[in-house]
């Protein structure tokens, strides 16, 4: 007898409880819970937290990815072009709960927790390189610190968001000419 669901549909469910409740509240049996499966099956496919913890934060990074792609298009781009068109992606209540789990995993990695240190290390360095081609300049290190420049700018602005709300996000945006 087989399982009843799959890896994906379990990613899935920890998706949805993470951006629910966060990640402090992302357990076995919460997923398990959720499903009406044992916490047993969600160890089967992710034997550790960590395991868990990683597959959502990875799941939600590959979305937030493919919005901006899009928006982004295949030329490479200013960082102020980047911001641009980054911030109606981003700063939308669609995203906030998305923005919310990354401000709470900078949170805890913060405090030195594991596993989010590491967790939180990896995002901002792979955000990093994932921007990095798409930014104007002839050399790498040039684009790297076009890029470095432009998440901070971008965490910036969605932490103001996150903290200060919609309204005082949208103005320090338009401050920084990001916005209309």
């Amino acid at each position: 007898m087989g399982y009843r669901h799959s890896p994906d549909e379990i990613l899935e469910a920890a998706v949805g409880l993470a951006l629910e409740s966060g990640l402090g509240a992302l357990t076995f049996g919460g997923v398990g819970r959720r499903l009406s499966i044992s916490d047993r099956t969600v160890v089967y496919y992710f034997p550790t937290k960590t395991d868990l913890l990683s597959a959502v934060v990875a799941a939600l990074v590959r979305d937030t990815e493919a919005l901006l792609e899009e928006a982004f298009g295949s030329s490479p781009l200013s960082p102020q072009e980047i911001v641009q068109r980054a911030w109606p992606v981003l700063a939308n209540r669609s995203a906030d709960p998305v923005f919310r789990l990354f401000f709470e995993l900078v949170g805890l990695a913060s405090t030195g927790q594991h596993p989010y240190v590491g967790l939180a290390a990896g995002v901002a360095a792979g955000w990093v390189t994932w921007l990095e081609p798409r930014m104007l300049g002839e050399r790498a290190e040039v684009r790297r610190c076009r890029a470095l420049a432009t998440v901070a700018q971008i965490e910036g602005l969605l932490l103001v968001r996150q903290m200060l709300g919609p309204e005082d996000g949208d103005a320090a945006a338009r401050e920084a000419g990001v916005a209309g």
